[in-house]
């Protein structure tokens, strides 16, 4: 009975596995999201960056804010740390 079960389990679970389709723009999703992780890295080491421009080499960076939506043309990793660089020196100002 044991392997009855199981073999039917088996068979079901492969059945739904197969019932779905794969997504047709799953390479534009993954560039997509490479382009905006390396935009958001930049951010995170400029808004250190500028933040340790205004308090001195040795201050302890905070938290940067969430990355912001890139501007077009400049989703790159320097263009989030152009970005940040000037955020974390704003931050650092009005602190």
């Amino acid at each position: 009975m044991k392997k009855i079960m199981i073999i039917a389990t088996l068979i079901s679970g492969f059945a739904v596995l197969t019932a779905f389709r794969p997504a047709k723009n799953v390479e534009m999703t993954k560039i997509e999201s490479i382009a905006v992780t390396d935009f958001c890295e930049g951010w995170e080491d400029g808004y250190c960056e500028g933040w340790k421009d205004v308090k001195g080499q040795y201050a302890i960076c905070p938290v940067a804010p969430i990355c912001p939506i890139p501007d077009i043309g400049q989703d790159s990793y320097r263009g989030g740390y152009n970005r940040g660089f000037k955020a974390g020196m704003r931050s650092a100002y009005n602190d």
